[in-house]
């Protein structure tokens, strides 16, 4: 089953101050999805179509942030592109047992579920 749930200002502002976001997201769940992006990014849009009505039968936890319309957007930006270095959207990282595993940007249905090996 997959479950969502938005980030909170203060778990964005802990992955900034602390180069990850905290245990509460990241070991929340055996895989967690964490999906940074803003929402004009017509990727963004396709995989929202998709990504929280994915049949599986593990717990998989998916938080976002949509970051382009908070009062933290440059802050955020700036670290996303200059300490984790990417510059695109939606950026997706990915953690099992509260490690992170993988990093990518958009991917399709296929791709999304062989990364997490649903």
């Amino acid at each position: 089953m997959i479950n969502r749930q938005s980030l909170s200002k203060e778990q964005v502002l802990y992955a900034i101050n602390n180069k990850e976001f905290p245990d509460e997201i990241i070991k929340s769940a055996n895989k967690v999805v964490v999906i940074m992006t803003q929402d004009w990014c017509p990727q963004w849009q396709d995989l929202q179509k998709w990504v929280y009505d994915i049949d599986t039968n593990e717990d998989i936890n998916i938080y976002d942030v949509i970051y382009n319309n908070t009062d933290y957007f440059d802050e955020f930006r700036n670290f996303k592109e200059n300490v984790w270095g990417n510059r695109l959207i939606p950026y997706l990282r990915y953690y099992q047992d509260g490690k992170l595993i993988n990093e990518s940007n958009y991917v399709n249905e296929q791709k999304f579920k062989e990364i997490l090996q649903i």
